[in-house]
């Protein structure tokens, strides 16, 4: 193979070229989203309307539906829209092919939507809905706030200073905040002057709402490449700042002309406790497409600053469920499952060729062939998740087949002639394409569930089909081009150090295993149908205790968390689920494995969350 002369000539390029492509596989990983189970954008949209009071279902078909459609159906890449209205809301749903990216259908939707709303009635609300998986378990953290002089204070000081900190964190999309009482702003319009300025609700809350978006342009940032614009944002901080606000020019006419504003507190909604005492909980929500472990490890740092400011003012901010953890708990056993394999596969590499030059070789097929591996990952904007680290672990053992075929071949010819690039050269041309048909076979097991036209399967198997591909392709690539040269070169080297050849025959006629390994061959060459009976057998009873295994395993997961959920008949009031909730906690109590008992009360229903110190072994 002419090719093969080549390269071996070019080691210093192809070296670097393998380098280069393994640092850039190590950049990509650093850029991918790291995740449990993988991402997945469901192909169908949702625009939402609804209607300030109750209105004929032929009249919201009419006025808003029917032109939401129009505007929806000049999108392409739609497979079927659907529609429905009733007296106070209309849905309309749109499914898409399977090659639609939907976020990018998502903001061309928008964008037609937004141009149509203008025209509609001003009693219609109109919304542009999302769904994708990470949305439905977007709640990613849970903090109490502790401190002391009473909930009122807490409160104050988590409006004040700690929900703006959260809210500053690039990827958390809200704060929730549960207990105590939050302050409101009453404004009471007086029918008389409304009527006779001719101005309406819908006007007062519009000025309301933009001037406390509106934004002035102060200067510009520069930071290294970037360059960053600088807007104030304007917020309500005294209510004469609301009191001021002109609503109509000609006059001007105010808001405190028209409207009476009191400051008072709004009447409680939710209740949070904490071991049967009243306390302040957060609920931090994040955005779909985060790093859900960076933002993690963000968020706790951010919680340990605040901790440091706030101890003299006697508040402690104490992080009560963090499903990141988990997350990376399991991310982190399954890098670690991979390793392991990757260094058992190694040493048994050893064992049988005694050579650690030979097994360093072959090893640099694995981090070469992962780490290149994630340009295809980044490529094909798949994240590391479970699916597709199982997937590498899978293709870490059989990419090692590939460089161990092309070395011990040309080890082989190696030890019977002198020219060290003659036995590269034939040892890669004998088996290249054994070790391409091999690699290919697996290849195109996978490759279908790729190209899979129906959702779920193409969301399972697209992740774990191109990890294993790209890491087999990879490391046929590694065989056939980095393991010759890498070869070449320490042969060369040994035949300098020695000045004679080399003897390769690695594997002694003494070695115990190659020994054990003979007596097992000729026995099963003498006696065929023995040997054939023997693997039935041993096939029959490993079905036998792997379905055994499978029969005893159903026993349940041993937690540390448990949630209750109480749901009221629909009218109940905030004291009435307080009361069953009170009555819960209070058979609880005598739980000796109990260590926090966290509820969250709403009007309709409840959360308990029972976090124990140490794990119950059901029976």
């Amino acid at each position: 193979m002419n090719i093969i002369r080549v390269i071996i000539n070019r080691k210093t390029f192809i070296s670097m070229l393998f380098i280069a492509l393994t640092l850039l596989g190590y950049i990509s990983y650093k850029q991918l989203p790291v995740e449990l189970l993988p991402d997945a954008e469901l192909p169908f949209l949702f625009i939402q309307v609804n209607a300030v009071r109750e209105v004929d279902p032929d009249y919201m078909e009419k006025q808003a539906i029917i032109p939401l459609e129009g505007a929806a159906s000049t999108m392409e890449g739609i497979e079927k829209i659907e529609s429905f209205a009733d007296r106070r809301q209309g849905m309309i749903m749109i499914y898409f092919n399977q090659n639609v990216k939907v976020k990018y259908a998502y903001l061309k939707l928008q964008e037609k939507v937004n141009a149509v709303k203008s025209s509609l009635s001003d009693e219609f609300f109109v919304n542009v809905v999302k769904i994708d998986l990470q949305q439905l378990s977007n709640m990613f953290m849970s903090i109490q706030v502790r401190g002391s002089g009473g909930l009122d204070r807490i409160r104050e000081i988590i409006d004040k200073k700690i929900v703006r900190e959260f809210e500053n964190i690039d990827g958390i999309a809200n704060v929730e905040v549960f207990g105590g009482k939050q302050k409101s702003v009453e404004i009471i319009l007086s029918d008389e002057a409304t009527e006779a300025y001719n101005i309406t609700p819908a006007q007062i809350r519009t000025l309301v709402a933009q001037n406390s978006q509106s934004k002035i342009f102060v200067g510009q940032v520069y930071e290294k490449n970037k360059q960053y614009f600088v807007n104030l944002v304007a917020e309500y901080t005294d209510v004469h700042a609301l009191e001021n606000i002109v609503v109509r020019r000609s006059g001007p006419v105010l808001l405190k002309d028209v409207a009476e504003i009191y400051v008072g507190h709004k009447e409680e909604t939710s209740i949070s406790r904490i071991n049967g005492k009243e306390a302040i909980t957060m609920q931090l929500i994040r955005d779909a497409q985060v790093n859900l472990i960076q933002l993690s490890h963000t968020t706790r740092s951010v919680i340990e600053r605040l901790n440091d400011q706030l101890k003299a003012q006697d508040i402690e901010i104490v992080i009560q469920q963090d499903s990141a953890e988990n997350m990376e708990k399991n991310i982190n056993l399954i890098i670690q499952l991979a390793i392991l394999g990757g260094i058992l596969a190694v040493i048994i590499l050893y064992l049988f060729l005694r050579n650690f030059g030979l097994v360093a070789v072959i090893a640099l097929a694995i981090p070469i062939s992962i780490y290149t591996a994630f340009n295809f990952f980044y490529a094909n904007e798949i994240s590391i998740n479970s699916l597709t680290l199982v997937g590498i672990a899978l293709a870490v053992g059989m990419l090692l087949d590939n460089s161990i075929v092309v070395l011990e071949n040309i080890y082989r010819l190696a030890s019977n002639t002198k020219d060290m690039t003659e036995s590269v050269v034939k040892g890669v041309r004998e088996v290249w394409r054994s070790i391409f048909a091999a690699t290919m076979t697996t290849v195109v097991i996978f490759l279908p569930f790729i190209f899979a036209s129906q959702f779920e399967i193409k969301l399972l198997g697209r992740h774990i089909s191109v990890s294993i591909i790209s890491t087999l392709l990879v490391s046929l690539v590694v065989a056939l081009f980095l393991i010759p040269i890498v070869t070449h070169f320490f042969l060369e080297r040994k035949e300098r150090k020695r000045g004679r050849a080399i003897d390769f025959n690695i594997v002694s006629q003494k070695n115990r295993l190659l020994q054990i390994y003979r007596v097992l061959l000729k026995s099963a060459m003498r006696f065929p149908p023995r040997t054939i009976i023997a693997a039935l057998l041993v096939l029959f009873f490993s079905l036998v205790i792997c379905l055994a295994l499978s029969l005893d395993v159903s026993r349940e997961t041993e937690l540390k968390d448990f949630n209750l959920y109480v749901t009221m008949p629909g009218g109940s009031t905030l004291e009435a689920t307080d009361l069953v909730v009170e009555e819960l906690e209070s058979r609880l109590e005598g739980v000796e494995e109990n260590q926090d008992l966290i509820s969250q009360i709403y009007e309709e229903e409840a959360l308990s969350l029972i976090h124990i110190s140490e794990p119950t072994r059901p029976y």
